[in-house]
């Protein structure tokens, strides 16, 4: 976060957009104690989400402060000299933040290399890389509309989407100004010295008003985009910007004092009140930069004994805020790197050893890298060119590692992929689910298969039913559904609903439509299982939304053509809904009640094991650590991953007619345990969805199962 120094000029009161009359220079103890309570709420949050749900909310007050900070200095600067000096200004931004940050990201690709499975390098060095050149936060918002890539594990350089944001904002904010400043004498040729800050003002409220409503408009229509993009965070720092024109709230000092507590007060409720599920920066971030820009326009008012400010000013809260940029940097690649490098889970010991470790480490690089850098004229190191040949060194070398880290894993990755074509073309006929056909008994399971894993763990998250051309047509009055072959008399049409393992699936029935047994159109979307008990609370709002209108269209295309499918599949990750199981039954018959009314059957399937809901319960993460000669360790638990887990499609096809049910658990597990490797194929995924190869290969018992039920040929 914007880290320049907490002193700037106090005003006399005077009009908003007017110039301030010159005076001293003074600290603003209440800054640097409000960045104190910023990245406190960031930490907290991350090593102790459930005591802070809120926490995340830090990274808006930083958003804040730097707006109003930058703004100021920018002002004062144009004030003296009627221009900015536009490189000077961003060689000072890269020695204050970069060096600080490029440290940590060259420790974390490091950690990388030492510590993290190679199933989640390309991962990790892809958001390294993209850290460098700042911009993850764009490339955590293409993540997080790409179903595939939303679940993914954290990575020790996703906290610097804010980051990225941040110095987006300082590229573009001052060319704002400078242009204001070239239209200055044009646009208001009458007012004299004011035009100036008149033009300014105007033109940077314009751009945060615009910057607001489209906040509104994506945080309501596409949440998963609009958290990350620097387009829908630009109103905060401009909320703090605009702040820098009036000057410090002057009159009675209680009445500042009461502006300060109410502004804590606002941030306090925010942070214990606000969620996951919250939808950001939409209006819930509106309280949060209400409250910021309180405390900031209110000051210190230090004569009132019971101003909140006086906690801000206590020695401890101002060291923290001095060392809080890098707090920020440390803090999440320790928690991330951590449980790689020991083995396990982060234990409440482990938790207070990196907050102290994160206070530690921050406090050596303010003291070692942050202030030389920024302070020392060596090297000629306050020469803009220099800075910014020493940025583009450091960025290229950074990058230049993830490439390195990216190739080794491809090479590696292109080298099994042909021995394991090799092997496939002489033991294919026991890969997969054929492994365990008790009618291939006498010649499966192939030991030689023993020896492989198809894909390897970390090629699998390419192994997945993408279907990116089936997400256009699941809203509105283009609704439709995703068609698999050309339907024509004689031939089974069919119709395959649920949530993405629903479209885990897909590729199953794909076989079949090649083979000529039927043809379908899929209906499938993320967290979307086909009931009327909406997703899960946990899940992005956009989800819901789009969940919310495909199951609508659906409804109604089934009434408005009863006759268009011989059959419906559906089957959904069971472990995602929090309902009763009566009402998780009742949601299913609910939803089937137009197509069983029209007398078309509907085909259930019992949901595939998964591994837990979180994204680092994923097997390959083990296969990767033990390797395929030890795959056997990483098997996931028959009782947690099936028992335990409630079915409600059993029930509903049992209170119901024309339904029927399948259960390839068989096909998954032995009595005990559910292997995550079978006949050589990597079954899953992630944690919880099945990979294309080993769907495909249970083709021909479903088609079995299907057959049986008079279904298919």
């Amino acid at each position: 976060m914007l880290m320049m120094s907490a002193t700037v000029q106090s005003r006399r009161a005077s009009p908003a957009v007017g110039t301030p009359a010159p005076a001293s220079s003074y600290v603003r103890p209440e800054i640097q104690g409000l960045r104190a309570i910023a990245v406190g709420l960031v930490v907290i949050f991350h090593l102790w989400p459930n005591r802070l749900p809120g926490g995340y909310l830090g990274v808006d007050v930083f958003f804040v402060i730097s707006g109003y900070l930058i703004t100021a200095h920018i002002l004062r600067e144009s004030d003296r000299t009627g221009r900015i000096a536009l490189g000077a200004f961003w060689a000072r931004r890269a020695r204050r933040l970069l060096p600080a940050a490029y440290l940590v990201l060259g420790a974390s690709l490091v950690a990388v290399f030492l510590w993290v499975p190679r199933m989640l390098w390309q991962q990790f060095v892809r958001e390294i890389g993209a850290a460098a050149l700042y911009v993850e936060n764009w490339a955590l918002a293409a993540d997080a509309v790409d179903y595939l890539a939303a679940d993914n594990v954290a990575s020790p350089a996703q906290h610097y989407w804010t980051l990225s944001a941040e110095e987006q904002f300082y590229l573009v904010w001052p060319v704002l100004v400078i242009a204001a400043l070239w239209c200055a004498p044009i646009l208001s040729p009458r007012l004299g010295t004011r035009r100036q800050r008149i033009t300014i003002f105007t033109t940077l409220a314009t751009v945060t008003v615009a910057s607001f409503a489209y906040s509104l408009h994506l945080t309501a229509t596409d949440p998963a985009t609009s958290y990350f993009v620097t387009t829908t965070r630009a109103w905060e720092f401009g909320a703090g910007a605009l702040l820098a024109f009036v000057p410090v709230l002057a009159g009675r000092a209680s009445l500042r004092a009461l502006v300060s507590l109410l502004g804590l007060v606002t941030l306090t409720l925010c942070a214990l009140r606000m969620d996951s599920s919250t939808p950001m920066p939409g209006t819930a971030a509106v309280w949060v930069v209400l409250g910021t820009v309180a405390l900031l326009w209110a000051g210190h008012p230090s004569s009132v004994r019971w101003s909140p400010t006086h906690a801000l000013a206590w020695r401890p809260a101002q060291f923290v805020g001095d060392i809080s940029y890098s707090m920020y940097l440390w803090h999440w690649p320790l928690i991330v790197i951590l449980p790689y490098a020991t083995g396990s889970s982060l234990g409440t010991l482990d938790k207070v050893t990196i907050a102290v470790a994160t206070i530690l480490v921050s406090w050596a690089t303010k003291v070692w890298v942050e202030d030389p850098v920024r302070t020392s004229a060596r090297f000629g190191l306050r020469r803009s060119p220099v800075t910014f040949a020493l940025v583009g060194v450091s960025a290229g070398a950074l990058v230049a590692g993830c490439f390195v880290a990216s190739t080794i894993v491809d090479r590696d990755n292109a080298a099994r992929a042909e021995a394991a074509e090799s092997l496939l073309k002489q033991h294919g006929s026991c890969f997969g689910a054929a492994s365990r056909d008790p009618k291939l008994a006498e010649s499966c399971p192939d030991p030689a298969l023993d020896k492989v894993v198809i894909p390897d763990p970390s090629e699998v998250k390419k192994d997945h039913a993408s279907y990116k051309r089936c997400n256009k047509h699941l809203r509105g009055k283009d609704f439709e559904g995703c068609p698999f072959g050309t339907p024509r008399r004689g031939l089974p049409h069919i119709a395959v609903v649920g949530d993405s393992h629903a479209r885990a699936l897909m590729p199953m029935f794909e076989i079949l439509v090649d083979q000529g047994v039927l043809t379908a159109e899929m209906f499938a979307a993320p967290s979307c299982g086909w009931s009327t008990v909406p997703p899960a609370a946990g899940n992005p709002e956009s989800r819901k939304i789009v969940c919310a209108e495909m199951k609508a269209n659906l409804d109604k295309l089934l009434k408005a053509e009863p006759d268009r499918f011989d059959f419906i599949v559906t089957t959904g990750r069971a472990s995602s809904q929090r309902a009763s199981e009566e009402e998780r039954i009742q949601g299913l018959l609910d939803v089937w009640e137009p197509a069983l009314r029209a007398k078309t059957p509907i085909v259930a399937i019992r949901d595939n094991p998964e591994g837990g809901r979180r994204a680092e319960d994923d097997p390959n993460i083990c296969l990767g650590d033990v390797g395929v000669e030890r795959a056997d360790e990483c098997a996931l638990s028959r009782k947690a991953s099936v028992t335990d887990i409630y079915d409600p499609y059993e029930e509903a096809v049992e209170r119901t007619k024309r339904t029927t049910y399948i259960d390839m658990t068989r096909w998954y597990c032995d009595e005990d345990e559910c292997p995550v490797v079978i006949g050589g194929a990597n079954v899953y995924r992630d944690s919880n969805h099945v990979t294309i190869t080993y769907a495909r290969t249970l083709a021909p018992y479903y088609r079995a199962h299907l057959r049986k039920a008079g279904l298919v040929d």
